[in-house]
């Protein structure tokens, strides 16, 4: 049995451990940790519940642990074959290098550009396979994104377009938290990897605004920062860009999202990570925005994940074309609750990528770049499901009516 364990066991963490027990036909044993035992007591009503329902073991158990304590990550990673890091951006740094040093395989969601080339900088060294990055955005993007690259020789521009969105926003930001308010904050503020006439740059996130129609509803998207993962990298060392080529990830939300998040991290300088206290000891900065946000910004299950790309190249017979990719995943109810389409398709992604690692499909030690996956492989697992068949999940889970 292949014993991981998953730091971090909030919105979408509980996801991750159900999804890899429900689909994993038994291969799986999970022990999920969280600092926040009210976490996990909810994580264990739905792993419960999973045993009553299917056919094969879905062996588990919770730890409280708080992951700021790297004495208690050491010792909750001995014995284990992998380990998922799903913890908030600013506690994942250090994780991978414990998981090296203990003989751990090693996969996280984050979209921090610093906390992945951390990674990228042990992997030369690794005795282990090092996997960052492999949720929805980045993550699965890629995969996708890279098999639209493949349809060209040449690639002259290629968008990847991503959006957790509300199926009846109400507020005027036309938004309502699906995802981790730090996540999002984070990746409206940091800076943005693009490639723009054939040189890869960093741009400012909230720019390079665009609107366009999907299915008949208008959106619009912008840059923000890392979704586009390693595919520049990939792109540039297998000689498919030219001089002129463009390649961005951009986040889709509805209209008018932008405008109204510019002026709360820009004007109003929430954006600013290390502020200093005003006259009255106040912090204005990004942990603000986060607490404003939870505050003031309803959550929901009613979302929909919509997946966008446009590549547009000269293809092997010599002829410039254009390729599209798009998708959109519902919530959906599976397993006696409702499942977010962001916390759908994020753990399907993570746990397509530790199946393949677990199968022999992927190296087994040194930085994975999700790319190096291809789509119909990603699809062929189980798990590949979340985002091509979500209706079908319970049958090839077994469940029993």
């Amino acid at each position: 049995m292949h014993n991981v364990v998953i730091l971090g066991g909030g919105k979408v963490g509980k996801s991750v451990a159900e999804l890899l027990l429900a689909l994993g036909g038994g291969a799986y044993k999970v022990t999920l940790c969280d600092r926040d035992a009210g976490n996990l007591a909810e994580a264990a009503t739905n792993l419960s519940r999973l045993a009553t329902t299917l056919g094969h073991p879905t062996p588990f158990e919770t730890r409280v642990l708080d992951a700021g304590d790297h004495g208690a990550v050491r010792a909750a990673l001995k014995s284990q074959q992998a380990v998922i890091c799903m913890l908030p951006y600013d506690l994942v740094p250090g994780i991978a290098d414990i998981a090296d040093e203990l003989g751990v395989n090693y996969f996280d969601v984050t979209e921090d550009v610093k906390a992945t080339d951390r990674v990228r900088a042990l992997a030369p060294r690794a005795k282990v396979a090092l996997v960052p990055q492999c949720g929805l955005a980045p993550g699965y993007i890629a995969i996708a994104a890279y098999d639209v690259a493949r349809q060209f020789r040449e690639v002259h521009d290629l968008v990847l377009r991503v959006g957790a969105l509300p199926q009846f926003p109400t507020n005027m930001l036309r938004y309502n938290v699906t995802w981790s308010t730090g996540g999002v904050v984070n990746e409206y503020c940091e800076p943005c990897n693009v490639m723009l006439e054939g040189k890869p740059v960093k741009v400012p996130a909230l720019e390079g605004h665009e609107t366009f129609s999907f299915e008949g509803v208008e959106h619009e998207a912008f840059y923000t920062s890392g979704g586009v993962g390693s595919l520049i990298d990939t792109l540039v060392d297998e000689k498919k860009t030219t001089p002129e080529t463009r390649i961005a990830y951009k986040t889709i939300r509805y209209p008018g999202h932008r405008d109204l998040m510019k002026f709360l991290l820009h004007d109003l300088r929430l954006g600013a990570e290390h502020a200093k206290p005003d006259a009255g000891g106040r912090v204005f900065d990004r942990r603000m925005a986060m607490a404003l946000l939870d505050h003031g910004v309803a959550r929901t299950v009613q979302d929909v994940v919509v997946v966008f790309i446009n590549g547009i190249g000269v293809g092997h017979d010599g002829v410039r074309r254009q390729a599209n990719f798009k998708r959109a995943i519902p919530a959906t109810r599976l397993f006696g609750r409702i499942w977010p389409a962001i916390e759908l398709t994020t753990a399907s992604g993570v746990c397509a990528m530790v199946d393949l690692h677990r199968l022999g499909r992927l190296p087994a030690k040194g930085l994975v770049r999700q790319e190096q996956v291809s789509l119909a492989d990603f699809n062929a697992t189980p798990f590949g499901l979340g985002y091509e068949a979500p209706e079908k999940i319970e049958a090839k889970a077994g469940k029993r009516s």
